[in-house]
């Protein structure tokens, strides 16, 4: 069942999101009229605050009568229900006849029925049915004066009502052409002139002007991402606007079929300037439109074009160039639409440079079921990459040499990775195949001595990196130990040096079972730094976590009384930050 906002933004549920002091911050904005163009929309409402700056906040009915929010202020890009969208609450709310200033633990006084009270929007559509053609005409052009995107929707109606195409272009153009920095405030603006003239567009297609339509979009979108380099689309608005544009021209040239030879090299040159992948889907969507003869010539140019460039060894960077990545797009997409696995492999091995390349090869080629060629490429890649090859190769070889049962090679290609990088995570592998090889206790001893032998030549280094590397290997040491099950020994390994931070409360956790109380100490040391963490972002859900370590550990061990002065510790500590307190609260 669809939600509504009358069902889900309810003052209870304002009070639920915001803390007093939000609230009371809200209510004063909401006082001061700071709320502007509200706006409703289904189950969603769009609202301007005035604050330190113009702030756009939304709200909507989400899943199990939950309320959304999100305002691009400061506090709400924190995910934050903040005084803006209070403001906001307090405003719909106002209007539909909530009574939002009695405090929620008011008794509810006996009182008549009233009336509703009207809202702004019926208000309105009363003054606006007084008004004859000449008044509406002029308060239209006054909001238009104000409203950018009402001019561009007004001027692209008037300019296609004329059959002008000259026109029709000029006010594309104004749409989608950004000739400064846009910020992100800006942006979301822009990406609505976007989504409407997408529309716009769309309803074009039903008229005599649907032949006009697909030449329109792709000017549009040439534009839009010509402009992208200048628009700041943090809040993620501009690129679906542009999507939908590019619907709207795969609509129209399956409507009107535009001339296919012609469309072909269209397709082609906005292929080569999308940065953004817009185009990636010419094959198959665009097939049936570019008929026979389209696809010869669109096939032409990408031909020409890829076979121009140089094929790539190990080492060469030039994979990142932006028109070989979109070339290579396309050759693939006609690999894959003529289900030719051999031109698939050929494309992807005209660059070798880099050890995951070999692993594209090697995964397209167990996706079509040509196992032993996937193999035969992935070990080729970790051959060329000498002493650093790229470990996703090892777990792929592990894996398929595994799923065909093939125990042995799969044991000496995570030899191979542990060596060639000796961490936890390898040694987990090597220990998985160890498994099925039935040689556990022999590859463990092995392994962990290896792990020895690099920290103990570790420690013969100086300096700061001679520090770094020393607390690198003592920490894969320790992540192994803790996988073979052996805390006593990690736990001796942890205390000899420095380790990683981020495996202390592993280690705490493995060192409970038989010492609890070195355990709390750990947690206590971590706290602080966890703690300091998630200041930046207001949350501290892995803090919290590490105080419920502590407090189950004392519960299980009868010493309450020891985690209540604990917990009064740290709430006098860190009684600054609000939202870790809330949580804290809890263990009450």
């Amino acid at each position: 069942m669809t939600q509504t906002l009358a069902d889900t933004l309810t003052l209870a549920a304002v009070l639920a999101l915001a803390d007093e002091k939000t609230v009371a911050r809200g209510l004063a904005c909401f006082h001061d009229g700071a709320v502007s163009r509200l706006q409703v929309d289904g189950a969603s409402l769009h609202a301007t605050v005035r604050g330190g700056s113009l702030y756009s906040v939304q709200l909507g009915a989400g899943p199990g009568k939950r309320l959304t929010h999100a305002c691009d202020c400061p506090v709400g890009a924190r995910s934050q229900f903040c005084k803006h969208a209070v403001a906001v609450a307090f405003s719909w709310l106002e209007n539909s006849g909530t009574e939002v200033f009695a405090p929620p633990d008011t008794p509810a006084k006996a009182r008549t029925a009233r009336k509703p009270r009207r809202t702004q929007a019926d208000l309105i559509d009363d003054f606006l049915a007084t008004l004859d053609l000449d008044a509406l005409r002029g308060w239209l052009r006054e909001a238009a004066q104000q409203d950018r995107g009402l001019r561009d929707k007004l001027l692209l109606a008037a300019r296609a009502s004329s059959g002008d195409k000259a026109g029709l272009k000029a006010a594309v153009r104004r749409i989608a052409r950004a000739s400064r920095h846009l910020d992100w405030r800006e942006a979301g603006a822009y990406a609505a002139g976007l989504a409407a003239l997408a529309d716009s567009l769309r309803e074009r297609l039903d008229g005599t002007l649907a032949g006009q339509v697909a030449e329109l979009a792709e000017l549009a979108i040439e534009l839009a991402v010509e402009s992208f380099e200048r628009i700041d689309d943090s809040g993620g608005a501009v690129l679906p606007a542009v999507r939908e544009l590019a619907a709207v021209h795969l609509d129209a040239c399956m409507r009107t079929r535009p001339e296919p030879v012609a469309l072909a090299q269209r397709l082609h040159r906005l292929q080569l300037i999308d940065d953004w992948r817009i185009f990636d889907d010419v094959l198959p969507n665009y097939a049936q439109a570019l008929g026979v003869d389209g696809l010869s010539r669109y096939r032409e140019l990408v031909d020409t074009a890829w076979d121009a460039l140089p094929a790539l060894g190990p080492g060469r960077r030039a994979s990142y160039d932006g028109t070989r990545l979109r070339l290579e797009a396309a050759k693939l997409a006609l690999a894959r639409f003529d289900a030719d696995v051999d031109a698939l492999v050929a494309v992807l091995a005209k660059d070798l440079s880099s050890g995951y390349r070999f692993l594209l090869i090697a995964e397209a080629c167990a996706q079509y079921g040509r196992d032993d060629e996937a193999i035969a490429w992935a070990l080729r890649g970790m051959a060329e990459a000498g002493a650093h090859p790229d470990t996703r190769l090892h777990a792929f070889c592990i894996d398929a040499y595994l799923r065909r049962g093939d125990a042995a090679n799969a044991d000496a290609v995570a030899w191979r990775r542990f060596l060639s990088l000796p961490t936890g995570e390898a040694f987990e592998a090597l220990m998985c195949v160890a498994a099925q090889t039935g040689s556990v206790d022999a590859t463990r001893t092995r392994a962990l001595a290896h792990l020895r032998d690099c920290l103990v030549r570790a420690a013969s280094a100086t300096g700061t990196a001679g520090q770094v590397q020393q607390q690198a290997r003592r920490t894969e040491l320790v992540k192994a130990l803790l996988s073979a099950g052996d805390a006593d020994a990690a736990w001796q390994v942890f205390n000899e040096g420095a380790v990683s931070a981020g495996i202390w409360a592993a280690v705490a956790a493995a060192r409970a079972r038989s010492h609890p109380h070195d355990a709390i100490a750990l947690y206590h040391r971590l706290l602080p730094s966890a703690i300091e963490r998630g200041t930046y972002g207001a949350r501290y859900e892995h803090a919290f976590e590490l105080v419920q370590a502590i407090a189950e550990l004392r519960s299980r061990h009868d010493e309450q009384a020891e985690f209540a002065a604990e917990l009064d510790a740290i709430r006098t500590t860190h009684r600054a930050k609000r939202n870790f307190i809330k949580l804290l609260d809890s263990l009450a």
